[in-house]
């Protein structure tokens, strides 16, 4: 924002709090928000702050700079309330996915795309929906052996994340998908082969072991086993 710009911003003010906006004040608010656009969210902003009623009934509300950054981030937040990625063919590539995700989600936010987009199907192939066809935005493909073009278009076998839904960690969103999605996405399996491996060796090292044991040491270790269940 420039100063011309901000001194616009403070005519918008005035005419809710009666401010006299001057050149020092404008160049004051170019400074604070010289890395923030002057456009209608920016205006909007100021009309969010003042249909604000004040903490304390009767106080005098008196809009700052700061102010026109929190509420102009809360109206482009809620503008993605709901929001659905919708996956591009390039998703594969973390590096992509993440430029494909601050693209789609800029385009939201600034009110440029609706959050979820549902792709029209065509009369002629309304027989061959076989997914969520209104949360994926794309048509599953006839062939079940040819791999998914994107990694949100199956669910995570790590996280359980939905179609379309990002991957989460620790119950937030991530924006690059579990290494086990893409890999299915891609046609592979859920588990990479070295890790299932691994898993098998480790029980049939254990079968190998409880087969040793004597009547007498199988009895210890089932008790020892029922008191830790008893204990936890």
């Amino acid at each position: 924002m420039n100063t011309a710009e901000a001194g616009r911003l403070l005519m918008h003010a005035a005419a809710f709090d009666n401010r006299q906006p001057s050149a020092a004040a404008a160049e004051a608010w170019a400074a604070a928000l010289a890395s923030m656009p002057f456009d209608q969210d920016t205006l909007a902003a100021v009309a969010r702050y003042y249909a604000t009623p004040p903490a304390r009934p009767g106080d005098r509300l008196w809009i700052q700079p700061h102010d026109i950054r929190t509420h102009r981030a809360a109206i482009r937040n809620d503008r993605l309330t709901g929001f659905v990625y919708e996956p591009q063919p390039d998703d594969d590539n973390p590096a992509a996915y993440l430029r494909n995700l601050r693209q789609q989600r800029a385009l939201v936010a600034g009110g440029h795309r609706p959050a979820e987009v549902r792709a029209a199907l065509p009369p002629a192939d309304s027989d061959r929906l076989k997914g969520t066809l209104e949360l994926v935005g794309r048509i599953v493909p006839d062939d079940e052996d040819e791999p998914a073009a994107s990694p949100l278009s199956i669910p995570c076998p790590q996280c359980r994340a939905r179609l379309g839904q990002q991957c989460v960690r620790a119950g937030h969103p991530i924006t690059t998908p579990h290494v086990a999605r893409i890999r299915v996405a891609n046609g592979g399996p859920a588990i990479d082969p070295a890790d299932q491996q691994a898993a098998d060796d480790r029980r049939a090292a254990a079968a190998a072991y409880l087969a040793r044991l004597t009547d007498d040491e199988r009895a210890e270790l089932a008790a020892f086993e029922q008191q830790q269940k008893d204990a936890s």
